[in-house]
């Protein structure tokens, strides 16, 4: 092949990877565009007792994988809802007499966490946070204890409304989307500078950054299993 022609075939071969990194970037940010726009408001009344949980500013709701001999709510479903402690604390706004509006209000995360000067991260700007997030889950390095710690949390954790669904959740090890990226790069993050949270209260940040990821789903989900249409 002439220099020439290989300068150009190089060139074009650059341009074509450009163009594909563009294209990942942009569905990123059009998903979750999409997502923060699909808050359901066509569902009943929801009552959280019977999925026997509860919100407040200290606690996380979102979908856990079943333990052994666990039933889920909906049939299929490889997860539940549950509330867990978590490491931000959100302000309760009052009610309104709605309770999809009160979830809404009081479980999609807003403002800027207390550690987020220190990560540089913020609710109020998802997109720049899930980048900061999974660049955290890259350069970070664990040692072998932390490791471990690290392991055992993540193998936990799953992604739900991307790479996987309730009926066949992903576990985010195994899962290449950013959203998975970035919740390994908060695990990281808390382990290595701030190991005095227990491992449920790092899941539980962990989830609670999923709600602000993945607002509508989340809410859909907790809707849908409060009134336990599918059936128990």
């Amino acid at each position: 092949m002439p220099k020439q022609d290989a300068i150009l075939s190089h060139k074009y071969f650059y341009h074509f990877l450009i163009l594909i990194v563009a294209l990942v970037l942009v569905n990123q940010i059009i998903t979750l565009k999409v997502y923060s726009t699909l808050i359901p408001r066509n569902v009943q009344t929801v009552d959280l007792k019977n999925l026997n949980i509860k919100i407040d500013g200290k606690t996380a709701v979102g979908p856990v994988l079943l333990s052994e001999g666990e039933k889920p709510v909906i049939s299929g479903y490889r997860t539940r809802i549950k509330s867990m402690p978590s490491i931000s604390e959100l302000q309760l706004k009052p009610s309104t007499g709605d309770s999809v509006q009160d979830m809404i209000n009081n479980l999609i995360p807003t403002g800027t966490p207390f550690y987020g000067e220190e990560a540089k991260v913020s609710f109020d700007d998802p997109l720049e946070s899930l980048q900061t997030w999974s660049n955290h889950e890259r350069s970070i390095k664990l040692t072998d204890e932390e490791q471990q710690r690290w392991n055992k949390i993540v193998n936990s954790f799953t992604c739900d409304y991307c790479c996987g669904s309730p009926s066949n959740p992903t576990i985010i090890t195994r899962c290449g989307c950013a959203h998975a990226a970035s919740w390994r790069g908060i695990a990281k993050w808390f382990i290595k500078y701030h190991p005095e949270y227990s491992d449920a209260e790092i899941f539980g940040e962990m989830t609670r950054w999923k709600t602000l990821f993945y607002p509508g789903p989340t809410i859909q989900r907790i809707s849908v299993e409060s009134q336990n249409i599918v059936g128990a």
